[in-house]
């Protein structure tokens, strides 16, 4: 009979419980800090659709004078819990929702080119429904 294998094989089984635990709890903190905002914000000139499905954050920004739309899907998160902020990539363009849940009705748009340079920042107003 093997004893190292079959010390090896009980530790590994103890210890699997535990390693998921653990990744268990280390996703339900970091989901914790993160309310993703959801529904339309807009301006005169921008439309931005924010949405939580199947376990992805989708942005939609539309362009209101010219038509023009992106669908963004997979946001990382940073910030803290009073001040969230979401960001999507798509080529060079970095993408930021910044939203502070103590103003829900507001979020900050911001579009930064591959150089850093902010080509977009708009403040937007959750839109109204009756």
């Amino acid at each position: 009979m093997n004893f190292k294998a079959i010390a090896v094989a009980a530790i590994l089984g103890l210890s699997v419980p535990t390693i998921a635990d653990v990744a268990i709890s280390s996703h339900a903190v970091a989901a914790g800090k993160y309310d993703y905002p959801q529904g339309e914000f807009l301006d005169k000139e921008w439309q931005v659709l924010l949405s939580f499905q199947d376990n992805a954050y989708y942005y939609k920004g539309k362009n209101l004078k010219n038509g023009s739309n992106i669908t963004l899907v997979g946001a990382t998160t940073s910030g803290t819990k009073q001040r969230q902020v979401y960001t999507w990539r798509n080529n060079k363009l970095k993408y930021e929702i910044v939203w502070r849940p103590s103003d829900s009705n507001v979020i900050r748009l911001q579009v930064t080119d591959g150089k850093g340079k902010v080509i977009l920042n708009r403040l937007l107003s959750a839109a109204i429904s009756y």
